[in-house]
């Protein structure tokens, strides 16, 4: 609302000064043509017998031709007195003092326009007054302030719409970032609670009374699994929290020849197949990190069976023959701290795909994924 108002203000405010700057306009040509038709009846009226015929009748036609006039006045300036009480009719007293200085003085009378101009002839020194009704200038005013007033009427209700979608637009995106980041740091604490929760609750148990060397290396070893879990979430969370903010821009990306760069993957339990190499310019650490996650994931849920990598046309496939992601939680898999129903076997924090997701993105390439329970995942990764 506050900035449909701001816009539209600044809409009416600039209507305002065109029409103002308009009917100046308009006005301003008007009186143009009342001066030409004052020097135009004047010549008539003074010329005649000095003009040939043919300049006479040139003059007439020019003054028959330029706009009407209601009054058409000559008073002999020679006649002060009188000359003063005719013009005072028509003139403050300052624009008499400017006409004097045969300066052309334009004026208002009522409803009417007017020109009052000096000609000096040899029967002596004149002033012109001629006076018209300006219905085109009333007309032309009166269409213009209706059209604009149309004209910010509806370019209102429109920039009232377009600032109503876009400020909708906005508020989606801050408020599924805001449910996101709820959701992240939930997630978060509850994954780090967990483990320091056993923890403590393994020292509680261990100082509750004196046992024996077993039971003490027992404690420590659960311990020291529930503190490695700790550092594992932590480290992906750091690395999250990194990759998502950090800028980076072209100088620092580099041609990197993806056939080679997945070769570097190969081994016992991972299978590269190079049916059409290409090359693209990525950050090659980050890149690193994301393939790693989608490798590292092939063999986990596979239970180290062999992971196979395509590349071909744009894209590298990485399938697996594991235990699949039921078709329901596809769409969730990604968001961070999510992990399927069925991975409860393997150990993971659920950071890894949402990271390699979000890593991809930043280098302009898109993460699909396809499976089917008991038969396996493929992770297609297209570069742009």
């Amino acid at each position: 609302m506050i900035y449909s108002a701001i816009t539209i203000s600044l809409v009416v405010i600039a209507g305002i000064i065109f029409y103002v700057l308009q009917s100046h306009y308009a006005e301003k040509i008007y009186f143009r043509y009342l001066e030409e038709k004052a020097i135009a009846v004047a010549m008539e009226r003074f010329e005649k017998d000095e003009l040939s015929a043919e300049k006479y009748r040139r003059i007439v036609n020019k003054r028959e031709l330029s706009i009407p006039t209601s009054r058409e006045l000559f008073i002999n300036m020679q006649d002060s007195l009188n000359a003063q009480k005719q013009l005072g009719e028509f003139l403050t007293k300052d624009e008499m003092k400017k006409l004097q200085t045969n300066d052309i003085v334009r004026f208002h009378k009522n409803k009417e326009i007017g020109v009052a101009i000096v000609y000096n002839d040899n029967e002596g020194l004149f002033a012109v007054v001629v006076l018209s009704r300006n219905p085109y200038l009333a007309e032309i005013t009166e269409t213009l302030g209706f059209s604009l007033l149309l004209l910010v009427f509806f370019t209102g209700i429109v920039l009232f719409f377009i600032s109503r979608l876009y400020a909708t637009k906005v508020y989606r995106k801050i408020d599924l970032n805001y449910q996101t980041e709820k959701l992240f740091v939930s997630n978060a604490s509850h994954e780090i609670n967990n483990p320091l929760t056993a923890i403590q609750g393994e020292c509680e148990i261990a100082l509750m009374k004196t046992r024996s060397v077993d039971e003490y290396r027992n404690t420590l070893q659960k311990i020291s699994y529930e503190t490695e879990r700790v550092i594992g979430i932590m480290k992906n969370l750091l690395l999250f929290s990194h990759t998502s903010s950090e800028k980076f821009d072209e100088d620092v990306l580099e041609d990197v020849r993806i056939g080679d760069f997945m070769l570097s993957f190969a081994d016992n339990r991972t299978k590269v197949e190079i049916i059409d190499d290409f090359t693209v310019k990525v950050k090659t650490d980050l890149l690193r990190i994301a393939m790693r996650n989608i490798i590292n994931n092939a063999h986990k849920y596979s239970k180290n069976q062999q992971a196979m990598i395509k590349i071909q046309n744009h894209y590298i496939e990485i399938a697996d023959n594991g235990i699949g992601i039921p078709t329901d939680e596809l769409s969730n898999i990604t968001k961070p701290f999510y992990r399927a129903s069925n991975s409860d076997f393997a150990k993971g924090t659920g950071i890894g795909l949402a990271l390699s997701k979000d890593i991809l993105n930043r280098l302009n390439a898109k993460m699909e994924l396809t499976s089917e329970i008991g038969k396996g995942t493929t992770v297609v990764v297209r570069f742009i």
